[in-house]
């Protein structure tokens, strides 16, 4: 065993409509992966925070979980007040430019989808929070993959993502090609 090579994500961009586009920090994704629920672990979660613009919304910084939230294989619920504290103290430290934009939370899945569960508490957030936006996002982070999506009023929407790369690649067993078609890069990483 040598070193592999160790590709980070760039930020990841997702399209919301009308030239608008969701992106998230590399940051953002290293605590996703951290916490990418394999072997049986239980669910992690914790909430999404970031900055609006005219044709953008930024995932700058996510939460992750702590030991007043509750976990179970199939169940995340995170700690309101500490999750409270967070947003006031983020939006304070920003002079109110960095806000609450919604949650995330794992699955045991590769290509995850939402339960009626998820539906239920990201609907339940935008219609019960008070805040300046009048949407909010839920990400669930699956073993292989995520789901994004879009919650405006009764409508919860699955984000297309538009610009991926690989993230976290310490060792695979074959060439491993990513980014669109016209810029193709192929990584190489060593076997076991």
């Amino acid at each position: 065993m040598g070193n592999a090579n160790f590709v980070k994500r760039k930020s990841m961009k997702y399209v919301i409509g009308n030239n608008k586009f969701l992106e998230i920090s590399p940051k953002a994704i290293e605590v996703f992966e951290k916490y990418k629920q394999n072997h049986g672990k239980n669910e992690a979660g914790g909430i999404l925070l970031g900055r609006c613009y005219k044709d953008k919304i930024v995932i700058e910084r996510v939460t992750s979980p702590n030991s007043s939230d509750k976990a179970m294989p199939t169940f995340f619920d995170r700690n309101r007040e500490k999750a409270q504290q967070i947003v006031n103290g983020e939006w304070s430290y920003s002079k109110g430019e960095r806000i609450y934009l919604g949650e995330w939370h794992t699955h045991s899945e590769p290509s995850p989808q939402p339960s009626k569960r998820d539906r239920d508490m990201i609907y339940n957030m935008l219609k019960n929070t008070i805040m300046e936006i009048d949407f909010l996002f839920t990400i669930i982070v699956g073993t292989n993959d995520y789901w994004v999506g879009y919650q405006k009023s009764k409508k919860l929407t699955q984000l297309k993502c538009i610009k991926k790369k690989v993230y976290g690649c310490k060792k695979f067993k074959t060439t491993v090609i990513i980014g669109d078609s016209s810029k193709l890069e192929t990584l190489k990483g060593e076997t076991d």
